[in-house]
């Protein structure tokens, strides 16, 4: 059998195998129309059935519009069903004409010509369609005058609708391309956010726009995002696009709506998360940006079978290079009119992941999937292993117009010497629930140091002890209890993700930091077990063995992580790293500084990406802020260790005054934050000075009873009276 002939068998062979329940539309009104569903899949497609091998059969299945082969497992269920039931096969052509996508070979729009008012047709179709009856390019800017024209010749003349979609498809695209031609300009585009993109950056929004469903997969650092959230404005200001729904993983959600908030300057951003019933609310908010994790979107679609979106951004979508996966057959039912789709690494390890991935922009691009395979793998005949690949260049022209890649490399001359980012992972519930715990007896301790101002030897140590907990939990609770089989943790499955793309995507040898030597553990316990080369340093390796670990990372290529810990960071240089990701942040922004200047020095001839995984509603989300504002707030208060309840009176009430807001709940202090931005400045009096003091007192209660929302809307009450009553 040739190629296409086997493609054919297999279709028919399936049909066999599938228990469809067909039907006949109308034998009257629409003879050769039938109903075909599946109710395993729970699928129902139509069918027109003309006979074999006829150019006018046609299925709304995927495959029937992909395959390129004339027929699927439908139409193919239909002729079965046609011999089994001994019913006639209907295949007279209809009087009137229509215009049709012809999806056998290269889909291409065609005219059908009927009986009725054929001569006038022919003159018509002369003037739009070339001597195959096909579509001249030129004539999908005048269609409609061709569709007017047609239509008072004979009412009953159509023009189906994937044909009719597919021109409008092709106008808006010329139109997007026009409307970036003229009014994006670069500083048009710098206007959009409240930070300046580079050029290569520019060239993928605009590479986007035009295309209205596109893949952007530059390697990792080089700010995708970005570009995507620039598109969203874009479209959002030219009312092209009124709903943006960001699909990403769920470590992710929190990092979108930061970067959302920052660049566009809105505060109108909802994750969807929570209680099902919740989530199912939140899809129909009336707000601009929507992000939903894949995890909760694939449960939300058995409820809501599809969703709809103006413009769908989706993050890390190489995450669905698996085509029967639940998670990739639940983003094929979102329909949206424009999509930009985010990857640092498209194909990772066999080449027809890349079709998974691209049939989520285009599903013809490089479709059909068997000829992909034929034209590009080479096998091995006795085992039908992809021994090689063949045509490289091929793809590379079919995907021009649906993907743009660009590489460290290929804009280096463009990137900033460094860049940091800080990347918001969300707790486990165990995580967050005893690191709360925690809170709540700092907040005691503070709470008491408020009222008398004097704090223990003893208490000074728990309170130092309970906080160091705080940070280590928001790494795992591995830390601290050495356990295994009850470990929880988000970090590492998240570094694990961006150590897969630095590794497939890139070039770059990554160094990755933590504090503590047991988290540093569990990463290379995750290295070993996906056989991943890497060098460890901690304080227990001997001095005269890190110059050669040092030396295998810089010489070796296979040989790309570095994990240290900051014991045994002292001295290091490596240069030969571009990536550093920081699995804690030190209190110290001096020890964060050295990390970095570990790979980020003189004589650095690449970029250097700084990632910070921070764990969202913790402490270390806290210490961000003094990071970037107070930059020596906490040097030798905390680099001591238990120095610290030996300090001076004077250095510890400035310590207590930070750790007093440390210790806060986050919403809560925000909703202080606030309150404290929009009151107005009051004369100093008695009054106010006892006002200030019931108001500290009531806020040290509240940090006393952390959680129940009763007692939070009570206080608030409370201090809300408080505030006009010294206003009054």
């Amino acid at each position: 059998m040739g190629l296409e002939e086997w493609q054919v068998a297999l279709r028919q062979q399936q049909a066999m195998r599938e228990q469809f329940v067909i039907g006949e539309v109308s034998e009257l009104y629409s003879p050769g129309e039938y109903s075909v569903r599946n109710p395993r899949s729970r699928s129902q497609y139509k069918v027109i059935y003309r006979g074999a091998y006829s150019p006018w059969n046609y299925c709304s299945c995927p495959d029937f519009r992909t395959s390129g082969l004339g027929t699927c497992k439908h139409v193919e269920g239909v002729k079965l069903w046609l011999q089994a039931e001994g019913k006639e096969v209907h295949s007279e052509e209809p009087d009137y004409t229509s215009v049709y996508m012809d999806y056998r070979g290269e889909r291409c729009i065609r005219i059908r010509m009927g009986e009725a008012h054929r001569k006038e047709f022919s003159l018509l179709a002369r003037e739009y369609f070339d001597q195959a009856y096909v579509l001249r390019p030129e004539a999908y800017v005048c269609f409609d005058s061709f569709l007017e024209k047609a239509r008072s010749i004979d009412p009953s003349f159509r023009c189906y609708p994937d044909a009719l979609e597919e021109i409008i498809s092709r106008r808006e695209r010329l139109n997007r391309a026009a409307l970036i031609e003229s009014i994006y300009t670069d500083e048009a585009i710098d206007a959009l956010l409240t930070t300046k993109l580079y050029p290569y950056q520019k060239e993928g929004v605009r590479f986007a726009v035009k295309a209205g469903k596109a893949i952007i997969a530059d390697e990792m650092g080089l700010g995708k995002t970005v570009q995507a959230i620039c598109c969203a404005e874009i479209y959002l200001r030219q009312k092209m696009a009124e709903s943006v729904l960001i699909v990403c993983p769920n470590s992710l959600k929190y990092q979108w709506k930061s970067e959302i908030e920052r660049w566009t300057a809105t505060d109108k951003v909802l994750i969807i998360e929570g209680y099902a019933s919740r989530r199912l609310e939140s899809y129909g908010a009336s707000v601009p940006y929507k992000i939903v994790s894949y995890q909760s979107l694939a449960n939300d679609i058995k409820s809501l079978g599809r969703l709809s979106t103006d413009l769908l951004i989706m993050d890390e979508v190489q995450r669905l290079k698996n085509w029967n996966t639940q998670l990739a057959q639940a983003v094929r039912r979102i329909d949206s009119h424009y999509s930009v789709l985010l990857s640092g690494t498209p194909l990772e390890n066999k080449l027809d992941e890349l079709v998974s991935v691209v049939q989520l922009a285009d599903p013809y691009c490089l479709a059909p999937l068997y000829r992909f395979r034929y034209d590009h793998i080479i096998t091995d005949p006795a085992s039908g292993k992809a021994i090689g690949y063949k045509n490289l260049g091929d793809i590379r022209e079919r995907l021009k117009d649906t993907l743009i890649r660009r590489t460290r490399q290929s804009v280096r001359l463009q990137l900033p010497k460094r860049t940091d980012q800080f990347l918001f992972i969300p707790m486990t519930a165990e995580q967050s629930s005893r690191h709360e715990e925690l809170r709540t007896a700092v907040a005691r301790l503070v709470s008491k140091w408020s009222r008398t101002g004097y704090l223990s030897e003893e208490e000074r140590r728990r309170l130092l002890l309970m906080l160091g907990q705080m940070r280590m939990l928001a790494d795992s609770t591995f830390i601290i209890d050495q356990d295994k089989e009850k470990r929880r943790d988000t970090k590492v499955g998240e570094l694990m993700n961006i150590l897969t793309d630095a590794l497939e995507g890139t070039e770059a040898k990554v160094v990755v930091f933590s504090e503590w030597e047991r988290m540093a553990r569990l990463v290379a316990m995750e290295l070993d077990n996906r056989d991943i080369r890497y060098e460890f340093l901690h304080g227990s390796v001997p001095a005269q063995k890190r110059d050669e670990l040092i030396r295998r990372f810089e010489n070796e290529s296979d040989c790309r992580i570095f994990l240290s810990t900051d014991a045994g960071s002292t001295g290091l240089n490596l240069q030969a790293a571009s990536i550093i990701i920081n699995l804690d942040l030190p209190w110290n922004p001096a020890v964060l500084e050295q990390r970095v200047g570990r790979i980020y020095r003189i004589g650095q001839e690449m970029p250097v990406q700084v990632i910070n995984l921070v764990s969202k509603d913790s402490i270390e989300e806290e210490m961000i802020g003094r990071l970037h504002f107070k930059r020596t707030m906490f040097e030798g208060a905390l680099d001591g260790g238990d120095d610290t309840i030996f300090l001076g009176e004077e250095q510890f009430q400035g310590f207590m005054s930070e750790i007093q807001s440390l210790a806060a709940s986050p919403s809560r202090r925000k909703a202080e934050e606030e309150s404290r931005e929009n009151e107005e400045p009051a004369p100093e009096s008695a009054a106010t000075s006892e006002n200030d003091e019931v108001r500290q007192l009531l806020t040290s209660l509240r940090d006393i009873l952390q959680s129940p929302e009763k007692t939070r809307k009570l206080a608030d009450a409370i201090t809300q009276i408080l505030s006009v009553k010294s206003e009054e």
